[in-house]
């Protein structure tokens, strides 16, 4: 994403907020009307480290900022104090002199910086090269762009990788480097510099080099890093059941970008089960779209019998699909009863059942139901939905106890009121929506990204030994609900 403005007063720090908060839509895809100057980010929006960091990246590269002088920490808290960071930054680059470049230099010959006084002694590997090792390392194990691992960067209050990934990173750099240790736990290094430091001493001590007639200086490039680019999920073979749109399209996308093929199933909305499959492949993921029903017995046979034709097995499954009347609860008819329990309950049940099989014959596997947080509790026109994903929780359970010999672990995900087009279904949606928000902890409700965060978790190898858990993704609404009544009626 890149907002270039062009026009005169593109860089006025009206237009220098709003392609701040375009940088903040483009990595959160949170509405923009929620990313407002002033919000927390952390403590409102709920924008953890690692996604301001990702932030953080994407508005360096959109207004070309140098590593250093990069947003982050105390001056990241908003994306007003952002703004004013860029603002402050580009206002030193148009008042500082401008250096002109002889025309004879060639382009391919870097012209002199101030340098970071490296000795001429030192060996390759101790010096440029090891920081850019150590760099990778930290870019691999944390994720991070390595744009923004600058070496004197405070890892923990900078850049909030705290103390349990830096062991993880430690670790590496001891195997990689073939340290035989790593830093005392005691002296732990606060930033990449101090680690290279560190390294430095605990290097085996390189042999003085023979001498040998002086020759010119040939500059030459180092060695490719060996960074492992291997995904999560590479190699995994997951559905998820109603990705057309909504959640399952988020979650589809996530997993596909975490190395998994994805199978977008879609049922009532076809085209958009097609054009997620066509953005997921377009990004560079992989993924196959399989139109149907899961209340449907035949639809299902199609389905799992073209998913083992051409993908071979399962490794993850995510029953998103859902169905259920949101509105009074006198008028539920015996026809959306039918409909919602088909989908929500056989539906699951079925998929998860066909997917046993496959996931065996692959060592294990993982599934994730969708419920409502409202499940537990009472909520005005959703008693179609919240009694159905009740029992959802339940077959839940159930499903983690019968396949786990199989090496099967069951979980659910059950979300609150997520921003999106489920909101709009509500009777008077705009007005409780706000009545929702006031009554949640922080007053914002969740996203479909909040939800993926989830799911992607419960299915990944972090949590291989929860299963039939009910995990609440509410940002604390069920826990403080307003308990709403219906209005009396004239008798």
């Amino acid at each position: 994403m890149s907002v270039h403005l062009s026009q005169q007063g593109a860089g006025a720090p009206s237009n220098i907020l709003e392609r701040v908060r375009q940088c903040a839509a483009s990595v959160t895809r949170y509405p923009l009307d929620i990313l407002t100057g002033d919000a927390q980010l952390e403590d409102e929006l709920g924008i953890d480290s690692v996604k301001l960091a990702e932030i953080a990246a994407v508005v360096s590269r959109e207004f070309n900022l140098p590593p250093e002088r990069l947003p982050r920490g105390g001056k990241a808290r908003t994306l007003g104090a952002i703004a004013g960071l860029v603002t402050e930054v580009m206002a030193e680059s148009s008042a500082a002199p401008a250096r002109a470049v002889p025309l004879s230099v060639p382009v391919s010959i870097p012209v002199p910086v101030p340098p970071v006084a490296v000795p001429v002694t030192s060996a390759p590997r101790a010096g440029p090269e090891l920081e850019a090792r150590v760099r990778a390392v930290f870019a691999r194990v944390t994720r991070y762009p390595e744009d923004l691992l600058t070496l004197d960067a405070d890892l923990e209050d900078e850049l909030g990788i705290d103390s349990v990934k830096q062991a993880e990173v430690m670790a590496v750099l001891v195997k990689e480097l073939g340290l035989g240790e790593g830093p005392k736990p005691a002296v732990r290094p606060r930033t990449m510099a101090a680690i290279c430091e560190a390294a430095r001493a605990l290097m085996p001590a390189a042999a003085p080099p023979a001498v040998a007639p002086r020759a010119p200086a040939v500059h030459v490039a180092p060695a490719p890093l060996p960074i492992r680019t291997e995904l999560p999920f590479a190699g995994k073979v997951a559905l998820v059941t109603g990705s057309g749109k909504g959640i399952g399209r988020v979650i589809a996308t996530r997993l596909a970008r975490a190395g998994a093929t994805v199978v977008v199933n879609s049922f009532h909305s076809r085209e958009d089960g097609e054009k997620t499959t066509r953005d997921i492949v377009e990004a560079g993921g992989k993924a196959l779209h399989l139109w149907g029903s899961v209340a449907q017995e035949e639809h299902l046979e199609r389905m799992f019998s073209t998913l083992v034709e051409k993908l071979g097995g399962l490794d993850f499954l995510v029953c998103n699909a859902s169905n259920g009347l949101i509105g009074p609860f006198d008028r539920i008819s015996p026809r959306d009863w039918d409909k919602a329990f088909r989908t929500c309950i056989t539906g699951t049940y079925e998929c998860a059942m066909r997917a046993r099989a496959l996931m065996a014959a692959r060592g294990g596997g993982s599934i994730v139901t969708m419920s409502t947080s409202m499940s537990q509790r009472y909520m005005h026109d959703l008693g179609c939905q919240g009694v159905v994903k009740a029992g959802v929780e339940s077959l839940t359970r159930y499903l983690a106890a019968e396949l786990a010999p199989q090496g099967i672990r069951t979980n659910c995900v059950s979300a609150g009121p997520v921003h999106g087009e489920l909101l709009g279904m509500f009777p008077d949606a705009q007005e409780r929506v706000a009545r929702w928000e006031a009554a949640t902890p922080g007053g914002r409700l969740c996203t479909a990204d909040d939800v993926a965060d989830v799911t992607e978790l419960l299915l990944g190898p972090k949590t291989q030994r929860v299963n039939g858990a009910i995990w609440v993704v509410d940002a604390g609404l069920s826990g403080t609900v307003d308990g709403l009544l219906p209005a009396a009626r004239p008798s």
